[in-house]
């Protein structure tokens, strides 16, 4: 079996299954399964704040994710900041949170 084929296969099964590795999160108000990978609180030198995490969605679930779509893990919110990848079978997001302008 080639991993093509054992991805086109499993990958729903084992990855986004939320008995496993996957979370329930909700994307633009729908509830759905994603793999979140959570980074670091970040502070630049003017002292904006936020917090930093990458989400893995199904492209069946977001077809096309944009700048600022909105994400709710648990009771945090967290906004798309960037595609880092993405093919006909899922996408890799960076998503933040807790932005705060920093006083100059």
């Amino acid at each position: 079996m080639t991993f093509k084929i054992w991805r086109d296969t499993y990958e729903d099964d084992i990855f986004f299954n939320t008995g496993e590795f996957a979370e329930t999160v909700t994307y633009n108000g729908v509830e759905i399964s994603a793999l979140v990978s959570y980074g670091e609180r970040l502070e630049d030198a003017g002292g904006a704040k936020r917090t930093k995490a990458q989400l893995r969605v199904k492209a069946a679930d977001v077809a096309d994710p944009a700048y600022r779509d909105t994400v709710v893990i648990g009771s945090n919110t967290f906004y798309v900041q960037n595609r880092i990848s993405g093919d006909d079978r899922s996408w890799l997001l960076e998503i933040s949170r807790d932005e705060r302008p920093g006083l100059r």
